[in-house]
């Protein structure tokens, strides 16, 4: 687990998803009984294993928060499948925000304001273009839109993974319109590991 940011009401750790199988059974053994349905309906063996390895560590790293054991953390989810901590558990200022793609996982978490955070590797997407035009606010697709194409690739990463940031932090897909104000959101781009980028939302300014 590496913190990529950090400062006293936020942080985003990184890890690596694809481990032993022997760090899987430890882990899984954490994760509670619809968690393991879950992973169980996954087909590919591997995205059973990277389901599994992020839910341990979120575990691990709530548990160690609040001070108890990973497997005696309760989580709860809104109506769009947002996981929270259960009103029982200690700490309910404490906010996190889960991430994976590829091998690559993140962790935000903070207190007193919702978080959320995406990462995706930088990888070719044909539809860039038309998805910007759909889904950028004016701002965001008018300096998209101004990049020379060396750039463009990144440029819509960025700029998508800030977008579904938000969507996660409001606890909602971008599957529907979302309404939100550029204003109320601080947004912060990282690089959790070579080949991947980033970003993490908090309502607050920092």
């Amino acid at each position: 687990m590496m913190p990529v940011l950090q400062n006293d009401d936020f942080e985003v750790l990184a890890f690596m998803l694809d481990v032993e199988q022997d760090v899987i059974r430890e882990i899984g053994a954490c994760l509670d009984q619809e968690e393991r349905r879950r992973a169980a309906r996954l087909r590919l063996e591997r995205d059973r294993d990277r389901f599994v390895a992020a839910r341990g560590q979120l575990r691990r790293v709530l548990g160690s928060r609040l001070g108890i054991s990973p497997s005696d953390i309760e989580l709860e989810y809104g109506w769009r499948g947002k996981p929270r901590l259960s009103r029982r558990m200690p700490a309910g200022d404490l906010h996190f925000s889960v991430s994976r793609s590829g091998e690559v996982g993140v962790i935000a978490l903070a207190t007193r304001q919702e978080v959320g955070v995406d990462i995706e590797a930088v990888l070719p997407v044909p539809e860039a273009d038309e998805i910007a035009a759909l889904c950028f606010s004016a701002s965001e697709y008018g300096s998209y839109a101004a990049l020379g194409a060396e750039h463009r690739l990144e440029g819509f990463l960025w700029r998508w993974t800030g977008l579904e940031a938000v969507a996660k932090a409001l606890g909602c897909g971008l599957g529907r319109p979302i309404s939100w104000d550029e204003k109320d959101w601080a947004v912060r781009r990282f690089i959790p590991k070579p080949g991947y980028v980033g970003s993490v939302v908090v309502r607050d300014e920092w």
